[in-house]
């Protein structure tokens, strides 16, 4: 049956009959954040303090933590140097394994567009695609979940820049879409550990190859510097912080969105969390998670996006300075949506279609009936839903 578009109404009147009030306490909360923000700029060790003693009752606490820089820093993009840099970027794509097709199995594949910005070269593009199949898809019992499919393909994408960047000359920028950052839902899956571990491992080769290693988030709706705001607001209580949210609904991005000008960036700030802990706890600390916010957009029209950097590339200005002149430059080039041009050339190379799916279930299902094994049938379930005529719906 189709949407029930009377209920859908009923439920959208009413949404924008609350509206304009949770618009009016969202402009009250950022007024709020942005008079914390000026007020406690430069009292870092103040906030550190607030840091310390919130997280010391909240393990699970997670926000942003202040470096050398204050809060309200604004840096422009610096002009690119001497030494014109190499960047690469890579993208992933996936298929999920389906225990409904006739076929099972998974697939990754990575695409790496490499350009050299300011200078006149050519840009090159190549794809590495990795199969998942059979004891890939069910090691001692243990099903190839999608999260685990997720975690390889973003290990595959840095393996694969690691492993170019150390063919380049100096300097080299690597870039990746999302966070450097890593969520793992399945805390008890030895094998999410196990290509965690590997992860880190590749973020120390980038390391000793002192690669610019960045992360790109476009439209972050992230409230780190938010939440470690907050703390001021509870400072008689910090057992709350994290739990009470008196900012709530209040993003970075609108924070800073007034401060920053088309090209510039925000104060690099740390991330505390759990998870962040386990980089840090590499490389003595050089593998540690930063950021900081970059307005890419125009002057009647900002767009920030969030850049997730590693320590080692945090407290050098020149790394720091060539990747923000980069990733500018990158975003000017696309005319009405500011993203960084490579990335998106990065994403095209790696999209994986369904016709691609087929073809690769195609070339699987002939090569088990040469070797005699006879293939599986496609569940019922999955029979019914690809009949021809019938809506795409979700499981």
């Amino acid at each position: 049956m189709p949407v029930n578009y009377q209920q859908v109404q009923l439920q959208i009147k009413e949404m924008g009959q609350n509206a304009p009030r949770m618009a009016r306490d969202l402009r009250e909360r950022a007024d709020t954040g942005r008079e914390l923000l000026a007020g406690f700029a430069k009292d870092l060790d103040y906030l550190r303090g607030l840091l310390e003693q919130a997280a010391a009752d909240n393990p699970g606490l997670r926000c942003a933590a202040p470096r050398e820089e204050p809060l309200d820093y604004v840096f422009s993009a610096p002009p690119f140097g001497e030494h014109l840099p190499v960047l690469l970027a890579a993208d992933g794509s996936q298929v999920n394994p389906n225990r409904h097709d006739a076929v099972e199995f998974g697939l990754i594949n990575v695409g790496v567009f490499r350009i050299c910005p300011g200078r006149p070269l050519a840009p090159s593009e190549q794809v590495r695609t990795t199969l998942l199949y059979a004891q890939d898809l069910d090691s001692e019992q243990e099903r190839l979940t999608e999260e685990l499919v997720a975690l390889k393909r973003d290990l595959t994408e840095r393996k694969t820049l690691a492993d170019l960047a150390a063919l380049e000359p100096q300097p080299v920028i690597t870039l990746t879409d999302g966070p450097l950052e890593l969520f793992l839902q399945s805390r008890d899956d030895r094998r999410l550990d196990e290509q965690f571990d590997q992860y880190l491992d590749v973020l120390e080769e980038l390391a000793a190859m002192n690669v610019a290693t960045a992360g790109y988030v476009d439209k972050p709706s992230s409230d780190l510097v938010v939440r470690l705001l907050e703390l001021v607001k509870l400072r008689d209580r910090p057992s709350a912080a994290g739990r009470e949210r008196p900012l709530r609904g209040l993003t970075d991005a609108a924070l800073f969105a007034d401060l920053l000008g088309p090209g510039q960036r925000s104060a690099v700030f740390t991330i505390h969390s759990r998870t962040s802990q386990r980089f840090a706890e590499r490389l003595g600390g050089a593998l540690e998670l930063c950021f900081f916010y970059l307005n890419v957009g125009r002057p009647d029209h900002p767009s920030l996006a969030r850049v997730e950097i590693p320590e080692w590339v945090a407290r050098q200005p020149y790394l720091l300075n060539l990747l923000h002149a980069a990733l500018v430059q990158q975003c000017a080039q696309m005319a009405g949506a500011a993203y960084p041009y490579a990335l998106h050339r990065a994403h095209e190379v790696a999209l994986v279609t369904m016709t691609d799916k087929r073809q690769v279930a195609g070339l699987i299902w002939a090569e088990l009936w040469k070797n005699g094994v006879i293939p599986g049938d496609m569940s019922n379930k999955q029979y019914l839903k690809d009949l021809p005529g019938r809506g795409r719906r979700s499981s």
